[in-house]
């Protein structure tokens, strides 16, 4: 099986699938941090009647998000793959919720007036000073998350992020990444990557 997780995010993800990607159980916990991840795990492997030796690869969201979280997270998940020698690959959050969310923009909360952005699952992550950003956006979709100040600022209609945050989102993120799990901050903002279609 597959262990699927993410806590880059205020919902924490945590999964089990087949080889071929089929979900086979999954919790999602709105709020809270990483130390969920223990009892999701053990409460998912009890719902299907399997033990955590049957977990042959673990992936993981590596962020942009909470720094508590994303360490958390690849601190959880590197463990339990270092114990067995197991794969152990990363895919970006943002990604992972568009995947799910279609043809939109992800766009998280950074502070200080910035956000993270990804403009599509075949995009890079960028953080990007929100003030800059929005007059781009012209019309696309947008699914968000940060704080009231931040989701009051966003023009209407966007989705909240915690509504696209799921394993099947990680799994569609594996298929296309061959990231290794390596915490993705992203200290450094660079906009000319969106502006030239990178």
């Amino acid at each position: 099986m597959i262990l699927a997780l993410d806590s880059a995010t205020s919902t924490v993800v945590l999964g089990l699938a087949t080889p071929g990607g089929k979900v086979l159980a999954e919790r999602i916990q709105k709020g809270g941090r990483g130390e969920v991840l223990p009892g999701m795990l053990e409460a998912c492997l009890t719902e299907i009647g399997s033990k955590a030796s049957d977990i042959s690869e673990v992936v993981c969201g590596v962020g942009p998000g909470s720094f508590t979280g994303i360490r958390i997270a690849l601190a959880f998940g590197h463990g339990i793959a270092f114990r067995r020698t197991l794969p152990f690959r990363g895919v970006s959050s943002l990604c992972a919720v568009l995947h799910q969310a279609g043809n939109r923009i992800a766009l998280l909360d950074a502070l200080r007036g910035e956000a993270y952005v990804r403009a599509g699952t075949e995009g890079v992550d960028l953080r990007w000073k929100l003030e800059e950003f929005l007059p781009m956006v012209n019309g696309r979709q947008l699914i968000a998350e940060g704080r009231p100040d931040f989701e009051a600022q966003l023009p209407s209609g966007w989705s909240p992020m915690s509504r696209a945050m799921t394993v099947r989102g990680i799994l569609e993120a594996r298929r296309d990444s061959s990231t290794d799990p390596v915490p993705n901050y992203l200290r450094a903002s660079a906009p000319e990557e969106l502006r030239s279609g990178k």
